[in-house]
């Protein structure tokens, strides 16, 4: 349940973006932040506490929404969208945050600008969990990887010797990649 997720410091993003998209940015942060300070659900009304409010525009900030705190979610171009949906989940404080493909479907840019915040998350100290099928995010990005290959723990390591390892080369860059 997110109550018991919360409860062990955990706070997740989705791969389809989960946001109210016919609330305002600063609404969606408020609703999260609000949960976790009120402790009574998302029905409480959401006049937000201070300390539910400072948390609200610490996120808006630091992820560049400062321009777009008023508008709908359901406005913001995919990108924002889906570091509205990190943010959200940064609302909670969490100590593990699971972020399941963060950049999916993003352009180059908004990725670059996903990375450098997922980044500086990690520098801080939050252990983060990637799930991302995007190779070059995930080896620039991680400390330790995992590779699943159909539904099974192909290599486990540091990210320049699992991408040296002979079997991840065969099952995601082809037969001729370590030729």
């Amino acid at each position: 349940s997110p109550e018991r997720m919360l409860a062990a410091g955990l706070s997740r993003s989705f791969q389809i973006t989960n946001l109210f998209f016919e609330l305002p940015v600063r609404e969606n942060l408020r609703l999260a932040a609000q949960f976790v300070e009120g402790g009574r659900g998302l029905l409480r009304h959401v006049s937000a506490s201070r300390v539910a409010q400072q948390r609200v525009d610490e996120l808006i900030e630091r992820f560049s929404l400062q321009g777009r705190a008023d508008e709908l979610a359901g406005f913001l171009s995919h990108g924002e969208q889906r570091r509205l949906e990190i943010a959200v989940a940064l609302a909670a404080r969490p100590r593990l945050l699971l972020l399941d493909e963060p950049t999916q479907g993003m352009s180059h840019a908004d990725t670059q600008d996903t990375a450098e915040l997922i980044s500086g998350l990690a520098d801080e100290g939050l252990s983060i969990l990637l799930v991302e099928h995007d190779v070059d995010l995930v080896m620039n990005l991680s400390d330790h990887v995992v590779v699943m290959h159909q539904g099974a723990k192909l290599a486990e390591g540091r990210p320049q010797a699992v991408r040296a390892d002979p079997a991840v080369q065969a099952a995601y860059f082809g037969e001729a990649a370590h030729a």
